[in-house]
């Protein structure tokens, strides 16, 4: 403790160098608890949906690849979706896997949002294939998941041009 004429000031120092006390340290915490505190609410929203956006990137992602295959190649390659066991995967003519099968995280599922009984891909055979014109072999047609929350995607082929667009 310093003295000065008059009045007395706490400080506390620590051979030649001054420190923070120790209330001054639990207020300045408490301030900060209560902005972060303040700021979760505003935050508590950001990642909703953030998992399905990302599913359906990865998803067109596998489909770009597939596409760009089929032009490259110059032969038929195809996305395989298994409703069931929450998978897709590319396949080449004679029905061998491209790389790997991919699962959708886990609490997304291939589901029309609202519907479980509608299937949710319209694609013949749960496949699109693409060949080596890049167009779609058939129809056009999508493939819809649900998460947990209630957050719904659907991916469509346009059959004559091979284009794919997120819904």
């Amino acid at each position: 403790m310093v003295q000065e004429t008059g009045t007395t000031k706490m400080t506390s120092v620590i051979g030649n160098r001054r420190a923070f006390t120790l209330v001054e340290m639990l207020i300045v915490l408490a301030i900060i608890a209560m902005i972060m505190a303040m700021s979760v609410p505003f935050t508590a929203g950001f990642g909703k949906g953030l998992r399905v956006k990302t599913t359906a990137r990865a998803i067109v992602g596998i489909m770009r690849v597939a596409r760009s295959n089929a032009v490259t190649f110059r032969k038929n390659y195809s996305i395989v979706f298994d409703v069931k066991k929450s998978q897709y995967w590319i396949e080449d003519e004679a029905n061998h896997v491209y790389e790997k099968k991919y699962y959708l995280p886990g609490p997304i599922k291939f589901e029309i949002k609202g519907n479980g009984e509608a299937d949710p891909v319209t694609f013949e055979n749960d496949r699109v294939t693409f060949n080596s014109s890049g167009s779609v072999e058939g129809a056009s047609g999508s493939v819809t998941f649900t998460d947990k929350q209630g957050g719904s995607r659907t991916i469509s082929v346009t059959g004559a041009t091979g284009k794919i667009t997120i819904n």
